[in-house]
């Protein structure tokens, strides 16, 4: 019944555990014929199958731990254990030894399945796994309460029959009964378990796969921006660098001819160090933006990162005659979020602009950024044709591009960053014309409140 229940989900513990079943079945309907078919059959073989099936059952908990018992030490202990007890049955002649010890070994054997029940249970806080360990400590007193008794019988000189009957004997019968019961129905909630915990760690694994892969293919799209940026970008560097060659130039004539005291030396000097720093930004903030990163949450004004992204497509919009014209609220607007993400997305809406703007008689891009109600709002708005209806309607959609050679990964990378914010991207067409693409962020007054 259990290998049709678990029929969905059948695993190797599962054939381990209903194989185990059916042997130490097989091994209670022999004893159960006594009488009715040779002795070797109903009491080697018999006793053979039951502790197999033990083994099976034990083994097939052990898989959870990914520690299984080897092959050949499961056959040696089944052979030692045929020795043992045809040594007693044969050899010694003692059919009270014999029993003493079966009820002493099966019992054992129930305490170890309940012990790694047990430890199942506290690994993956499994009800079902407990349930097993207090059905197999069951088993395990009925053994030991039918070992003492027959210890008692060696002591009074009494020589039970295997099926003699008694109140314990009675009792343990019963325990095994809803014993052999109990653990089927524990173990198939422990398959289950083990089903729902293999489930979620599939799409655990499969959403950090594509959270990964969102954050590579947003990189190498920064990386394909450089391009694009490369004049800005070079323009940027050489001016702090442009100074620091002038200034060094200017400090070793005067130097030469001894005209500076040591004061304007060094203020030569500081101009120096200062540009240097300047430059060196402007070269970590290049890094910082192309390399891999994780999400890095802070406090930041949304108005600022807007201005300093502008500058990274500056020499591009002068070159096609794009005016950028601002609209900024004088106060900070802060949001929490991760600078170099945000810079992303405003640079695609940019570069975007300027590409659809550059065929235009009026290249205007019109940027602001207010307060909303307890929401930080972000607007680029150009002076172009607008969109198509079918744009409106699938733009954003990964690999859809209203360019011949666009991607389509642009927009669909930061609508994905936008809703990481918690926020979100509307597209439309502006009333004056041109497209319209607001960005609302939460403001991070409000989310501190």
């Amino acid at each position: 019944m259990t290998w049709i229940v678990l029929r969905g989900n059948r695993s190797r513990p599962v054939t381990f555990w209903c194989v185990g079943s059916l042997l130490f079945g097989s091994g209670l309907l022999l004893v159960g014929l006594r009488g009715s078919i040779p002795e070797w059959v109903t009491l080697p073989a018999a006793n053979l199958l039951v502790f197999i099936g033990y083994l099976l059952h034990i083994q097939a908990l052990r898989l959870e731990f990914a520690t299984p018992w080897r092959l050949i030490w499961m056959v040696a202990a089944s052979l030692a254990f045929v020795s043992v007890f045809e040594g007693i049955r044969l050899g010694l002649g003692d059919i009270l030894l014999r029993l003493q010890f079966i009820s002493l070994l099966y019992g054992l054997m129930s305490l170890l399945l309940g012990s790694l029940a047990w430890r199942i249970g506290r690994l993956y806080n499994s009800s079902n796994a407990y349930f097993v360990f207090v059905i197999c400590a069951l088993g395990f007193l009925g053994f030991q309460a039918r070992f003492i008794e027959l210890i008692n019988n060696g002591n009074n000189g009494v020589t039970p029959d295997v099926m003699a009957t008694s109140i314990i004997t009675a009792q343990g019968a019963v325990i095994g009964v809803l014993c052999s019961i109990g653990t089927h129905f524990g173990y198939i909630g422990m398959s289950l378990d083990r089903l729902i915990r293999s489930e979620t760690a599939i799409k655990t694994a499969k959403l950090v796969a594509i959270n990964q892969s969102q954050e590579v293919i947003a990189r190498l799209d920064r990386q394909r921006s450089l391009g694009a940026m490369s004049a800005s970008l070079g323009h940027e560097i050489n001016q702090p660098l442009t100074a620091i060659l002038a200034n060094a130039q200017i400090a070793k004539r005067g130097i030469d001819q001894e005209l500076f005291k040591p004061s304007q030396i060094e203020a030569l000097l500081d101009k120096i160090i200062h540009n240097t720093h300047r430059a060196n930004l402007i070269i970590e903030k290049i890094r910082g933006f192309i390399r891999p990163a994780s999400l890095e949450r802070r406090s930041i004004d949304l108005g600022e990162i807007v201005r300093e992204t502008a500058l990274f497509v500056k020499d591009n919009a002068f070159v096609h005659k794009v005016d950028f014209i601002f609209s900024i609220d004088g106060k900070p607007l802060l949001v929490l979020g991760d600078a170099i993400q945000l810079s992303q997305v405003l640079l695609n809406l940019y570069r975007n602009a300027i590409e659809v703007l550059q065929h235009e008689k009026q290249r205007k891009l019109y940027i602001s950024v207010y307060p909303g109600e307890n929401e930080i709002v972000t607007t680029v708005r150009d002076t172009g044709p607008g969109l198509t209806d079918e744009a409106l309607t699938r733009i954003g959609e990964s690999f859809y591009s209203t360019k011949e050679d666009g991607l389509g990964l642009g927009l669909s990378i930061s609508k994905s960053i936008i809703e990481q914010h918690g926020g979100q991207v509307i597209i439309s067409n502006a009333e004056e014309g041109g497209a319209c693409f607001k960005i609302r962020l939460p403001a991070h007054s409000h989310l501190l409140t």
